[in-house]
């Protein structure tokens, strides 16, 4: 027995160092918010042989209401520039429709939808450029969701290369969402937020260093009827990022199920075998309680000297789970019992969480990564539920209920996956790696779990 204390230990401390590590998301180089803006346009001039020096650059968007927009953009320009530009109309035309229709004329790059150019002139040193995108946002439940700054594929921000930069949602409509809001502090200097009036929105002042601020969120514009309630306005936003969170889902959730498929059937060996084992069922209980509690200590300490505590919902999920079946071991006599015991042991979870949480954070911050972190660790709470379902198939001979302990343990598993992936961008690849690594620690730690639940079974009967 002091051999398969040392093992669930050791698992647990392999876990917790995993658990440490958030997911990767890859840090690609920021994009140009505008692609005929300041040093983009140079950049577009001198392959024309033009030597341009932007000295102030502005972009206005008009957002229409069928989700298309105009642009219209000015460059003020270095007078030898500007002397060549009015001199060869063809040459403006030829820079300009380059600037607005090649490489990154709009933000939304991964999206489909062609710009169109519309007119180009200039008139003293500055450069006008105005080129309609037809597919500038979306409708959902009644609200034009405009996605400029939101990053189909993988996130990788955007530089303001310009001076000043306005989003004007259609006539009648006002900003009815906080773009702020998804912008953090920590990535994110105060210079590139966002000023809100009315139906526009603008970034102003802030292409202060040599390429321009940048920031690494993705922003969502909404834009409806004045008096839109919130709960409207979350509906859509939550529809137009359902795409990507689905296809994330695909991605990386599903293999981690198959893997995590492949896992069980060792779990319900081990929980066959501990169902006709001699060990004590007392012993194995004291045992995982003994290592969620130092666990649950350990992360205390960490929480109190700021650092992170990831294993904490762990050590809670252990120290519930064995110190039930010490205290009240008939409360695995049944899988009504023993799911009973998991719902317990994962409110433990988000109480502990939240309570470490609040130690160096408000609670506005604290409760998303609480429910997350209670929905992480559904597979390690039923986790006995599954063990005594195996066993009591086994006793009864009835495989239909090895067959429900099956597909109620994938669907722990699949709602952990869902809330981890990203909602509303696509992470690196690398991601799959901890998807399908949690599958396998959600194997190997629930297995001691289910070994307890099929023995404590066995020793009710």
């Amino acid at each position: 027995m002091r051999r398969g204390a040392l093992l669930i230990a050791l698992l647990f401390i392999g876990s917790a160092l995993l658990a440490g590590v958030g997911p990767t998301v890859a840090s690609p180089q920021p994009d140009p918010v505008c692609g005929a803006c300041g040093s983009s346009f140079e950049d577009v001039a001198e392959e024309y042989g033009l030597e341009a020096n932007v000295t102030h650059s502005t972009a206005a968007i008009q957002v229409h209401p069928n989700g298309s927009a105009t642009w219209v953009v000015t460059n003020r320009v270095n007078e030898s520039a500007a002397t060549q530009l009015t001199q060869d109309p063809a040459l403006l035309n030829r820079v300009a429709r380059s600037a607005a229709t090649d490489g990154w004329g709009v933000p939304h790059v991964y999206e489909e939808g062609d710009v169109t150019f519309q007119s180009a002139s200039i008139d003293n040193q500055t450069v006008r450029i105005q080129f309609q995108d037809p597919d500038a946002g979306t409708r959902h439940a009644g609200i034009l969701v405009v996605d400029y700054l939101h990053s189909e594929g993988v996130r990788g921000g955007w530089i303001f290369n310009v001076d000043r930069f306005s989003i004007a949602g259609p006539p009648g409509s006002v900003v009815v969402n906080d773009p702020s809001a998804t912008i953090e502090d920590e990535y994110t200097s105060s210079d590139v937020l966002p000023e809100v009036s009315n139906r526009e929105v603008t970034w102003e002042g802030v292409s202060t260093n040599e390429y321009g601020s940048a920031f690494y969120d993705d922003v969502y514009l909404a834009f409806g009827e004045p008096g839109t309630d919130s709960v409207r306005v979350d509906a859509a936003l939550s529809i137009a990022t359902a795409p990507i969170w689905l296809d994330n889902v695909k991605t990386f959730v599903l293999p981690a199920l198959v893997v995590y498929g492949l896992m069980l059937g060792g779990v319900t060996a081990g929980a066959r075998w501990g169902a006709y084992s001699s060990s004590s069922a007392r012993r194995i209980a004291k045992t995982i309680a003994g290592v969620g509690l130092v666990g649950v200590l350990a992360a205390t300490a960490s929480a109190i000297a700021n650092e992170p505590s990831s294993f904490a919902g762990l050590a809670v999920i252990f120290l519930v789970i064995g110190g039930t079946a010490v205290v009240s071991p008939r409360s695995f006599r049944s899988l009504r019992g023993a799911l009973a015991v998991a719902v317990v042991s994962v409110l433990a979870v988000g109480v502990t969480l939240l309570g470490l949480g609040l130690i160096s954070r408000p609670l506005g911050d604290v409760a998303p990564a609480v429910f997350r972190g209670m929905v992480f660790h559904l597979p390690l709470s039923v986790a006995p539920v599954f063990g005594l379902a195996v066993a009591r198939a086994e006793t009864n001979d009835n495989p239909r209920l090895t067959v429900l302990a099956f597909v109620g343990a994938l669907v722990s598993l699949a709602l952990a996956g869902m809330v981890f992936v990203p909602f509303d961008s696509r992470p690196w690849g690398l991601a799959l790696i901890f998807t399908v690594g949690g599958a396998i620690l959600a194997g190997l730690l629930g297995l001691p779990l289910a070994i307890l639940g099929a023995r404590q079974w066995a020793s009710n009967t």
